[in-house]
């Protein structure tokens, strides 16, 4: 019955907004696929970006830096590796804020791609008919400058190619506005690839949420 409603949220909000265009260029990424960088974290832990995405959380105590992951390492027990990742499956339905938190103080972030690969992979192994939160947000800040969102860390893949329900990418058609910012993945019971998509959603909403621990990411914000 959430999945329905969900899914008949998506439904509606592309009926009210399909008619809608936005104006300017895309901002793209500059590959396709990238390594992660241990450049800059957007500043997920105030509310100085025009969303309302973050509730009123405590600040966050710095974590321990966790050991570099290396193919021959075991993840954590409950954990799925990927190349050097580790990712967790979190199934308690939170906001995003929440999900976000509780992905820190597990030494990890929301999911972020850095390969078409990995997407697709991490993608495939979450909860069949749920939705998850990942690592991606479009700030009303930047609305006006930017069509694509923002991944929790710089270098990762061009968001616009993405599985978004309407394609090609535009924000406005894929559910964004000023009460939606937050990008989450919807993983359909269906083999047919094309009844799974990535949509945004009012950050409040509570959903599963997907985590991943790796060094070089977890490193860029401490």
């Amino acid at each position: 019955m959430t999945t329905l409603r969900f899914i008949l949220f998506t439904l509606f909000v592309y009926g009210v907004t399909s008619d809608n265009t936005t104006d300017g260029p895309y901002i793209l990424a500059l590959s396709d696929e990238q390594p992660h960088q241990r450049l800059q974290f957007y500043n997920w832990d105030h509310k100085d970006l025009g969303t309302n995405a973050f509730e009123d959380l405590p600040p966050l105590a710095e974590q321990p830096t966790p050991l570099p992951i290396n193919q021959t390492e075991k993840c954590p027990d409950g954990w799925v590796r990927f190349s050097d990742s580790c990712y967790f499956y979190e199934t308690e339905l939170l906001g995003f804020a929440k999900a976000e938190r509780k992905c820190y103080d597990k030494q990890a972030t929301l999911f972020v791609a850095n390969s078409f690969e990995e997407w697709d992979l991490v993608r495939s192994r979450t909860e069949k008919s749920h939705f998850s939160w990942i690592g991606l947000v479009r700030f009303s800040h930047f609305e006006r400058s930017e069509q694509l969102p923002r991944w929790q860390t710089t270098g990762s893949i061009n968001p616009s190619k993405l599985n978004w329900l309407i394609k090609p990418f535009n924000p406005i058609v894929n559910g964004w506005s000023s009460i939606a910012n937050c990008a989450a993945t919807y993983q359909s019971p269906s083999p047919v690839e094309s009844t799974s998509y990535t949509y945004f959603y009012p950050c409040t909403l509570l959903l599963n949420s997907i985590c991943e621990r790796n060094s070089t990411i977890v490193n860029a914000r401490n």
